[in-house]
């Protein structure tokens, strides 16, 4: 890539920067302030009403204490289903600052100014983004981002380039390896996002040795693998002298080869298609998730055929390492632990390193029409980010807002029949992740189901009934719960809360039915 050795500053920088804040608050304008809760958001809302510190003990469990803190207090100030779009606004007005601080940064590390706006503007757009966005209690996840960030920031300045002896002030260095740590008690697969700045710059230094580069690049995984690592041993100190009690998930991944085989397949693919969804496991990949997986790889492979006739094999070998060894510690905590979940909320680091040799491998191939082609490589990302936005805009609404709108009117209606005096019988019957209302659906994070379990069932109704009783302190007391997957005994409930119905059909077209008791 092109490099400028003295970044622009000025109105027109801050300006994009100010339209970079505002973007993702635009894109998701429309589902922040709707009135819905996705499953563990009614259990948070009842847990940090009624079991202080709760919250945190579960999430430092996890190793995650200040990702506790922070959902603990903001839970604790939303109060209400309606709250909960306080808790997205802050994950959205978070991810507008990310764009802003990687769009500074990429010009700091010498990328043209349109390019770098194009890419910090997509980075709020992307899958992984949108959970944050639209999922209450994910909002956390965005502070570990600018903690990652921020470490990148301060390590820049203690690890000249190129590389050189250190400076014996180890400030910036150890500042950076804090805040790494930080952002790893917070979240541990956001903190990661520190290894997208990297491939920002590496991919800048087309001058650079390849031996300069891996002195350089081991430089900054070793800041981060000691954040990591501190983070780790805080954690088992805290577990060691009982402050914390850790979590059956605290398990490390014993098969690493079939984990690697498996993330080839199940994970790196949803990376690899950058923009757009996947569908759950087990059913067919949409013909424009293989289509984008097909063209980043094309166009990766033909950006770095350019990167190779300009700078030699020194070039492609550099990005061949950045490529292979940042998106290995994109993803190590992942598969480090012992689980086999391929969402979205934690590859968005991984999705990020992609996302800037797709950015790079675009202006590399701009480059070889040097008329014309940097305009046309322009005018395509901005396409791209356009698409981008409104995929963000239409998933926002149609696989979050409305579904679990839609799941949330049918328990707000049954909860409006609860008459105290006579305390009824009401039974839910759970919904099946098949019974979605939205037209598509990937694991528990887009367009799923949530009450498809009597947990969730049972704290939503309890909240819908605590908004109508405020004063009471246990409003579980003032009804009778029931519920399962069927309706066995039609003569024991008073109420029925039938979840399956979230696609009505013409026979029927709403989810209650209200039953007298039977007469004594």
């Amino acid at each position: 890539m092109t490099t400028t050795s003295h970044p622009p500053r000025g109105p027109p920088v801050w300006g994009t920067a100010a339209l970079l804040c505002l973007l993702p608050i635009v894109t998701y304008a429309s589902v922040i302030f709707r009135r819905y809760g996705l499953r563990d958001d009614y259990a948070i809302l009842r847990e940090a009403e009624m079991e202080p510190g709760k919250i945190f003990r579960v999430c430092a469990s996890q190793g995650r204490p200040l990702y506790g803190a922070l959902l603990e207090l903001s839970t604790r100030l939303a109060g209400d289903i309606d709250g909960l779009s306080g808790l997205r606004l802050l994950g959205v007005v978070a991810l507008g600052l990310l764009a802003v601080s990687v769009f500074l940064l990429l010009l700091g590390e010498g990328w043209r100014p349109a390019p770098a706006a194009l890419l910090a503007a997509f980075l709020p757009l992307a899958p992984s983004a949108q959970v944050i966005a639209n999922w209450g209690i994910c909002w956390p996840q965005a502070p570990a981002l600018l903690l990652g960030i921020g470490a990148f920031a301060l390590a820049r300045r203690g690890l000249p380039w190129p590389p050189q002896p250190l400076p014996r002030s180890h400030g910036w260095r150890l500042a950076a390896v804090g805040a790494m740590a930080a952002a790893t008690l917070t979240y541990q697969a956001s903190g990661l996002f520190y290894a997208v700045l990297v491939a920002a710059a590496l991919v800048a230094r087309r001058e650079a040795s390849l031996r300069d580069t891996a002195h350089w690049l081991a430089r900054h995984l070793l800041v981060m693998g000691l954040g990591l690592t501190l983070a780790f041993c805080l954690t088992k100190l805290a577990f060691a002298l009982g402050w914390l009690t850790p979590s059956v998930r605290m398990v490390f991944e014993k098969h690493w080869l079939d984990k690697l085989a498996w993330a080839l397949t199940h994970v790196l693919p949803n990376a690899l298609a950058l923009t757009v969804l996947n569908n759950s496991p087990g059913t067919p990949s949409p013909d424009s998730y293989r289509l984008m997986v097909g063209v980043t790889l094309v166009l990766l492979g033909a950006g770095l055929a350019v990167e190779g006739q300009r700078t030699g094999r020194a070039g492609v070998g550099r990005w061949l390492l950045g490529l292979v060894m940042l998106s290995a510690i994109s993803y190590s905590v992942s598969f480090l632990a012992g689980e086999r979940w391929p969402s979205y909320r934690t590859i968005y680091a991984l999705t990020g390193v992609w996302s800037v040799f797709f950015v790079a491998s675009l202006v590399n191939l701009g480059g070889v029409w040097p008329s014309r082609g940097p305009r046309v490589a322009t005018l395509l990302l901005g396409g791209f980010v356009a698409a981008s936005a409104v995929l963000a805009h239409q998933q926002s609404l149609e696989l979050f807002a409305l579904p679990q709108a839609r799941e949330l009117a049918l328990m707000e209606e049954g909860a409006r029949q609860v008459a105290p005096q006579a305390r009824p019988r009401v039974f839910v019957r759970y919904a099946r992740q098949t019974d979605t209302s939205a037209p598509r659906r990937y694991l528990d994070e887009f367009g799923s189901v949530s009450v498809d379990a009597e947990w969730v069932a049972k704290e939503m109704l309890r909240e819908l009934v605590q908004e109508r009783f405020p004063q009471e302190r246990d409003v579980s007391r003032l009804y009778r719960f029931a519920g399962g997957q069927a309706l066995t005994v039609p003569s024991t409930y008073d109420i029925l809360v039938d979840m399956r119905r979230l696609r009505p059909g013409p026979e029927h077209s709403r989810g209650i039915s209200l039953r007298q008791p039977p007469p004594r």
